[in-house]
């Protein structure tokens, strides 16, 4: 026997059945030598290795492993190329890839023998990112976090702001946090408040790693509630105006629809081709509406899960999306420096939802969007460093406020009285009505 296999046989009779976390043992295994094939998105022979209950739900093939069985799983023949598939044997990964290391299979034989046990809490698996070690270069200046996100509820009187994993609690139109949550994961990329103002919606999570959405207590600042939503850093959040319904947009190019009171996972929605920037619920419930880098907005049928329509006309990555108070307008902006409205019908089936109005608004990307609780007024920012305020009705120029020192990535109205602006240089400003230079 190679020095190799009794190497990797040795690993698996010395290593201790209850010893492999599918978290932090094998997820990994799976991102590295697996999903390029056996995403959601494109799945080779139907398999699915995404989620735990996806992989066990097996392919084309059948069970792509037996639990307490490794030598007899379909997936550990095609580890070792002993799948025997028509008369041949096959290695995966395929072709030229890498293939895994005696010490990685003998990795994933241990935990199918143990019963192949999936993620101890959640539907999916949040594994550790990996920690790389670099010099430390001293800094020169003191430095903020970046502001990433910012929500205000008006039953609540509360601010919140997203940092990199942290959350800020500010009293309206206060610069100075009265409290802060912190030890959420990454990039705290989206905020919203739940419409009774005692809760707070988190996301963001490890680029390349998995998306995290976390439930805040506005009262107390404390997590309530944390669950893996996607393969990728979650980018976007919306929930429903009844509070039900919670959806999240992911740079793994997928929507997901949660019951925002579980976390339960109710429908994956797929069919965009580049990250989720931007999503929005219509007032009704009935209809959200998506922003991606794919250049496309589209909307979904929240019940079935469908795709009602693709409105194609933006021509660069869409990064924001709003509906109007009464559900009947659509606002969505982004990198190709224009903002757009649709008038969106009842049912918003593909053809019965018409552009009105396509703005040139910025020199730069739009990287924000928000409207005033009353909806007269919409603000956008962009990456010339501007920042402005139309009429929502007829699009026109209503101010422009003073050059931005840095982006501003977060925008949000308290109320009908103030702005809040956040910057990437982590600075944060109040603007108040009547929003004038």
């Amino acid at each position: 026997m190679k020095p190799l296999k009794l190497f990797a046989l040795g690993l698996l009779m010395a290593l201790p059945l209850s010893a492999v976390d599918y978290v932090e043992k094998i997820v990994p295994l799976w991102q590295q030598y697996c999903l390029d094939c056996h995403s959601a998105k494109d799945a080779d022979g139907g398999l699915v290795m995404e989620d735990w209950q996806s992989l066990m739900k097996g392919g084309e093939e059948g069970k792509a492993l037996i639990p307490g069985k490794a030598a007899d799983s379909l997936l550990v023949k095609f580890l070792h190329g002993h799948s025997g598939r028509g008369g041949k044997y096959e290695f995966m990964p395929p072709g030229k890839q890498a293939k895994l290391k005696p010490e990685e299979v003998a990795l994933i034989e241990a935990w199918i023998n143990a019963g192949a046990p999936g993620p101890k809490t959640g539907e999916l698996a949040m594994p550790k990112a990996r920690e790389v070690k670099t010099k430390a270069v001293p800094a020169f200046a003191q430095l903020r976090p970046a502001v990433q996100s910012a929500a205000f509820s008006l039953k609540a009187g509360l601010l919140a702001v997203g940092r990199h994993g942290r959350v800020q609690w500010f009293e309206a139109q206060q610069t100075q946090p009265k409290a802060e949550t912190t030890g959420l994961v990454g990039k705290v990329n989206a905020l919203v408040f739940s419409p009774d103002g005692r809760r707070l919606y988190a996301a963001g999570g490890e680029p390349g790693i998995a998306g995290q959405v976390q439930v805040l207590d506005a009262a107390s600042g404390k997590v309530l509630q944390s669950f893996v939503a996607h393969q990728d850093s979650v980018q976007s959040l919306a929930l429903s105006a009844d509070g039900l319904v919670l959806a999240t947009g992911s740079y793994d190019q997928q929507i997901a629809l949660w019951d925002a009171a579980t976390g339960r996972r109710l429908r994956l929605l797929i069919g965009h081709h580049g990250s989720i920037e931007g999503l929005a619920f219509r007032p009704d419930g009935q209809v959200l509406a998506s922003a991606s880098a794919d250049r496309t907005i589209k909307l979904w049928e929240v019940g079935r899960g469908q795709r009602l329509d693709t409105l194609s006309q933006p021509t660069r990555e869409q990064y924001r999306v709003l509906f109007s108070a009464d559900g009947g307008l659509l606002y969505a902006a982004g990198a190709d420096n224009r903002v757009r409205k649709w008038a969106i019908s009842k049912q918003a089936l593909e053809g019965s939802n018409r552009l009105l109005d396509t703005r040139f608004a910025h020199e730069g990307s739009i990287v924000a969007m928000a409207l005033s609780a009353d909806g007269r007024l919409l603000v956008t920012s962009a990456t010339d460093k501007t920042l402005k305020l139309w009429d929502a009705s007829s699009l026109d120029e209503h101010a422009q406020l003073q050059s931005q020192p840095d982006w501003a990535a977060a925008l949000c109205f308290e109320g009908n009285a103030a702005l809040c602006v956040g910057r990437f240089d982590g600075s944060l400003q109040h603007y108040r009505a009547p929003f004038r230079p």
